[in-house]
């Protein structure tokens, strides 16, 4: 046998022998308590192997296994014991009110300010008399464990349409359907116009990013006009087609389509699912009529989203796209400068057009809203 004898022998009952085996065997218990396991069967089992030998077998460091004998013999358990410590300086009481107090508006407790940080956290713990003092940092470990992040933010719109279901329902049907009704020649398109984007001409160069520091735009400029944005999407392909105006009123809406209508999208369709919203521009109780008098070689059928539901009109993705990729620093010598830009990013899309994976079905819609199928 190489090495010294072990100091500890392990003897283990026939039950705790086939306690310790099972666990060994375990995936899902805690990984020390498995190898703790493994360490004791391999003694038991081959009493003439050295604390080398079984370190090596199991895969850990020899000290495990000598501290591993001692504490069984100690105390018979694969279990950890309590560390020593300190006491805990704060209750389980005085963690949950101050977490609530993070879930809570600064205002209903006479605060002027509208979002938390852990500085205004620990002030107002203390002022509130949950404890005599606690450190920002302690405030700032307790939320991060817990998730919760006070100081941000983000926007939300709920639509107030009494008739949400009955309008959302029709279009997510198209959206889910959008590439069968595309072999059938007919095309599901979403239209919207992204307002008043503007050419801001920069006092200075833009400078492109070095190591150590990121694109430094200039944060002077001169407004140099803007553009109304109009664009479809063609939901089933992924495809898109926009054009610039000056203005955004029902008479730029109306040229808008018309080029639409004879554009390569709608060539050789036999219906055109139009999806819009409510918006002035759109002009809701003409928009149906004055389609009609085009006499054109294809049906349309517009379907209106629900007021202030926007999320549900697939082209505000393409926008956002628009603004990250092109707008974000709006940086163009005038207008004509970004009208440009814009076609050309339009044509770079097409030039390899995916359609938006769509994850908002109406089954879900159903399932938040508890209705019957």
């Amino acid at each position: 046998m190489a090495g010294p004898e072990p100091r500890y022998v392990i003897r283990l009952t026939a039950e705790q022998h086939e306690k310790l085996k099972k666990l060994s065997r375990s995936h899902s218990e805690p990984w020390i308590e498995v190898q703790r396991a493994r360490i004791l069967v391999s003694a038991h089992e081959h009493p003439d192997w050295s604390n080398h030998k079984i370190a090596g077998q199991v895969g850990c460091r020899v000290d495990m296994v000598k501290k591993c004998r001692r504490h069984w013999q100690r105390n018979p358990s694969v279990k950890s014991l309590p560390r020593p410590g300190s006491p805990r300086k704060f209750t389980a009481l005085q963690r949950s009110q101050i977490v609530a107090l993070a879930c809570s508006n600064p205002g209903e407790h006479g605060k002027p300010w509208k979002r938390w940080s852990n500085e205004k956290l620990s002030r107002t713990a203390v002022e509130k008399k949950i404890t005599d003092s606690i450190s920002a940092a302690t405030i700032g470990r307790w939320l991060r464990e817990d998730q919760i992040k006070p100081w941000r933010y983000h926007s939300w719109q709920k639509s107030m349409d009494p008739r949400f279901v009955e309008k959302a329902g029709p279009i997510l049907d198209l959206y889910e359907k959008a590439e069968k009704l595309a072999q059938k020649k007919e095309a599901v398109i979403c239209v919207d116009e992204k307002t008043s984007v503007q050419a801001r001409r920069p006092l200075d160069e833009t400078l492109p990013a070095v190591p150590g520091q990121p694109v430094r735009v200039c944060d002077r400029y001169e407004r140099k006009g803007f553009l109304q944005l109009f664009c479809a999407l063609t939901v089933a392909t992924g495809v898109t087609f926009a054009r610039c105006f000056d203005r955004k009123c029902f008479s730029d809406f109306k040229t808008f389509l018309v080029s639409l209508f004879d554009s390569a999208v709608c060539k050789g369709l036999k219906t055109l699912d139009l999806i819009l919203d409510n918006g002035p521009t759109h002009a809701p109780k003409q928009l149906g009529t004055w389609i009609a008098s085009l006499e054109l070689s294809f049906k349309v059928k517009i379907f209106w989203l629900p007021t202030h539901a926007s999320w549900l009109d697939q082209v505000e993705i393409v926008f956002s796209k628009v603004q990250r990729d092109l707008l974000t620093p709006c940086d163009f010598q005038d207008k004509d400068a970004l009208e440009t830009e814009l076609m050309n990013y339009f044509d770079h899309l097409n030039y390899n057009p995916k359609p938006i994976n769509w994850s908002y079905t109406k089954e879900k819609m159903i399932a938040k809203f508890s209705l019957p199928n």
